[in-house]
């Protein structure tokens, strides 16, 4: 092949490789998909160059577009579907990097949801909705900033409100480089925890818990969220408004109090059967009797205040610790 056809093939693929080397990660955060965009229509242009054997640069102002060459369906459909894989190749790597970098090199706060909006984009095939929250955050130094959180999921977005703190984990270099830690995705990637609800083996270890800390270290192995809430009873307890949880424990008493929200998707808290030793039931709750507790367990259902044509379930589960 002629070496002045192989100089653009050469040219497209150095331009590929060097924004890797010249663009930091941390760019994407402002530049996301101009980087890629830009990064592929260059070297695709070149690509183009070198499929319709353009010698040089000045043979552009004389192609003849009656030439058999640039009647080659080819010479349009592979520069275009480079152009599509690449953008797509160079946004995803760039991002996967910045969020290894952030999960590597990043800091751990509490920020305040001060704001949110949704932008709903309708075309005649599809309705895209976009999501944005505004947050505070104030760093060990005691400095403020002012966040702005965009492309939140839907399932994120549902769950905050103005007001609420929540997790982030936020770059030290620079705190605008952030990402929210509400939905199920987000913690599992950079927190490397289940983010679940919590279920009976969580509660036979809670039930014997005597100091605050430990069960909060406890509880955050298994979601993310929890906050210390203050009791008249004795005991201590946290609440988790984003998994909609709240636990009660009087190590003392041996009692033990859950709730949460039963949505249709779960199946609401299980007794393991072959633990049960008896099972008794009515209108209102279901109690068991097992080797070693007594769990009676209640549900209510209302209506949800933000949305008349949403039931909200609640469901409650006391265990108490059997007195030897």
């Amino acid at each position: 092949m002629n070496i002045n056809i192989l100089k653009w093939y050469f040219i497209a693929l150095v331009i590929v490789i060097l924004p890797f080397y010249l663009i930091p990660e941390t760019s994407y955060d402002s530049l996301g998909w101009s980087i890629g965009i830009v990064t592929s229509l260059l070297a695709c242009f070149f690509i183009f160059l070198g499929i319709s054997k353009i010698e040089s640069i000045n043979d552009l102002f004389y192609f003849d577009s009656d030439n058999p060459r640039s009647n080659n369906p080819l010479v349009v459909i592979i520069p275009i579907a480079l152009f599509i894989f690449g953008s797509i190749m160079i946004n995803t790597n760039f991002g996967d990097r910045l969020d290894e970098k952030i999960k590597k090199e990043g800091v751990f706060a509490k920020a305040t949801i001060d704001s949110g909006f949704s932008e709903i984009t309708q075309s005649s095939r599809s309705t895209t909705t976009s999501n944005t929250l505004a947050l505070t955050l104030v760093t060990d130094d005691n400095v403020e900033h002012k966040l702005i959180a965009e492309n939140v999921s839907s399932d994120a977005y549902r769950k905050v409100g103005v007001g609420l703190s929540v997790e982030i984990i936020y770059l030290p270099s620079d705190p605008k480089i952030f990402r929210v830690l509400v939905d199920d995705e987000a913690v599992k990637k950079f927190k490397n925890i289940a983010n679940r609800q919590l279920d009976f083996k969580d509660l036979e270890k809670i039930i014997t818990i005597t100091e605050p800390a430990k069960l909060e270290k406890l509880l955050n192995k298994v979601s993310s969220g929890w906050e210390a809430q203050t009791t008249e009873q004795p005991g201590f307890g946290f609440i988790n408004n984003l998994k909609k949880e709240a636990i009660f424990v009087s190590a003392a008493n041996g009692t033990l109090l859950y709730i949460h929200d039963k949505d249709y998707t779960s199946k609401g808290f299980e007794v393991p059967k072959e633990r049960i030793l008896r099972e008794l039931s009515d209108s209102a709750s279901v109690s068991y009797e097992l080797d070693k507790y007594f769990i009676e367990k209640n549900s209510k259902t209302s209506v949800d205040q933000e949305n008349s044509m949403t039931l909200t379930t609640v469901e409650n589960i006391i265990i108490r610790t059997k007195q030897l």
